[in-house]
């Protein structure tokens, strides 16, 4: 039996119901590679809808899970089963501009200081996605700054943790891309270890594996000629409002309980259930979130308060 052939790059996709995004996805892989050997692995998250439909045979390699496994554990399990020098993380709601991985790809190989590089976002309409995309770490500050929306009034405040003075016109380091579309040498995967599961199904995952990269020394890049076309929140289609709310600031919590000191973890659950306090009475007298009715939104909030005050004991 003849082994196969390492490829210079594996392409892994996550889906879970994706069928809106996952054909121009797949369509502009090839011009976004150019002559870049490359192979497709796609894992799919039990999609109940036509997702596997549209995939058709455009794959190297299609991994069906049973139930719904999560991001973290699929891109593992993808990574497991690939045979690139580099690993590229692209999610489906993602477009590839022509040549952007073979941008990539030249640029690191160019730089082999460098652990893992991004293209940069846009939204559909080109309009920039750099504030969701690049951010610095965070800290105890920044995360408290998102919790009581901040930014939203006093733009200054975050300035820093979003890099907003951030020439890109050229090639950054940065500190934390998003793991949208997200290029990493098999090497720096291999050393650094798999994403963190606790993160399951989403979010955090890839802000922590930043803080990994980091703490080893590794450097991680935005290339702006790099670009790509990014919908951004697909997966929020498939979830209630109350189902994110309590996923996103559990995992919030376990990346403070894994990178911030212990007194300053205990500040952010704090923090948190002020935050929530907060959220409910403006959600009841009408300032709920756009499209979430005021007392769904309430309820929504008071439950993550409740979790928070009992420190997650409960799954969400």
């Amino acid at each position: 039996m003849v082994a196969p052939q390492p490829q210079e790059l594996s392409i892994l996709i996550v889906t879970w119901n994706s069928v809106r995004w996952i054909d121009r996805c797949l369509a502009s892989i090839p011009p976004a590679c150019g002559d870049l050997e490359h192979e497709i692995i796609v894992y799919d998250n039990a999609s109940s809808d036509d997702t596997l439909r549209a995939i058709g045979d455009r794959e190297d390699l299609l991994i069906r899970s049973e139930h719904n496994d999560g991001f973290g554990i699929a891109v593992n399990r993808a990574v497991q089963r690939s045979r690139g020098r580099y690993v590229f993380l692209l999610n489906p709601d993602c477009e590839l501009e022509p040549g952007a991985l073979k941008l990539l790809h030249d640029f690191m190989e160019a730089h082999p200081k460098a652990a893992a590089a991004a293209p940069l976002l846009a939204n559909d309409d080109g309009g920039s996605q750099r504030e969701f995309q690049l951010r610095r770490l965070p800290t105890l500050g920044s995360l408290a700054a998102e919790i009581f929306a901040i930014g939203r009034f006093f733009p200054r405040a975050t300035a820093r943790h979003r890099y907003r003075d951030l020439d890109l016109t050229r090639p950054q380091r940065v500190e934390q891309p998003a793991g949208a579309a997200l290029m990493i040498r098999r090497e720096v995967f291999d050393e650094i270890g798999p994403l963190d599961e606790q993160f399951s199904p989403a979010w955090f995952e890839d802000v922590d594996y930043s803080a990994r990269l980091k703490a080893a020394g590794k450097e991680v890049w935005v290339v702006p000629a790099a670009a790509a076309r990014h919908v951004g929140g697909a997966s929020l289609e498939h979830l209630s409002f109350a189902e994110f709310q309590a996923l996103w600031y559990r995992n919030m919590w376990r990346y403070a309980q894994k990178w911030l000191r212990a007194g300053e973890a205990e500040a952010l659950r704090w923090t948190i259930i002020a935050g929530m306090a907060l959220r409910v009475v403006a959600a009841l007298i009408g300032a709920a979130h756009r499209n979430v009715g005021p007392l769904r939104a309430a309820r929504a909030y008071a439950s993550v308060l409740g979790k928070a005050f009992h420190r997650w004991r409960e799954s969400p």
